[in-house]
């Protein structure tokens, strides 16, 4: 969940790609459904953030999320709070100034395939960000477990 699609790429764009790749089901809730040709290089899509979001049946293994989402989506606030009850699904944050209530859990970082780094790389161009790429993309996860993606499968 992020506030935009350049939030997302920024941030997470290499986990997304990597996901994806992996065959995880990945959904993207954006505060601001805008451009999606970023999103669309990564093998996703967003859609927008309502109100009253949250999950009925199938509950996600595991949940990234915007810092800056997290502070003003009192939606997200509570989609993350009942996440932390169920204790099934593992909630991993980016961005500065994390929220009191998430920023005690382990810091952990997502290793960018080189697949996805030259992906992100495309979709922060198509995104009008300029590509500083790192290895690595770094959350801060509350989960009993960190929240991790398989390694694609090689051909």
């Amino acid at each position: 969940m992020g506030v935009d699609a350049a939030d997302v790429v920024t941030a997470a764009g290499g986990l997304v790609f990597d996901a994806v790749r992996a065959g995880w089901a990945v959904d993207l809730y954006l505060e601001t459904a805008d451009d999606q040709r970023a999103l669309q290089i990564l093998g996703a899509s967003g859609r927008p953030l309502s109100d009253g979001f949250g999950c009925e049946a199938d509950w996600p293994s595991a949940i990234f999320l915007a810092a800056d989402l997290h502070r003003r989506h009192s939606g997200v606030r509570s989609f993350v709070r009942d996440a932390d009850r169920r204790e099934r699904t593992d909630v991993a944050i980016w961005g500065e100034d994390c929220p009191s209530d998430l920023a005690t859990g382990a810091r952990i970082e997502h290793k960018l395939s080189h697949a996805a780094a030259a992906f992100k790389r495309h979709a922060l161009d198509a995104a009008g960000l300029t590509p500083q790429l790192t290895q690595t993309e770094p959350f801060r996860s509350r989960g009993r477990r960190p929240p991790t993606v398989p390694s694609p499968a090689r051909p």
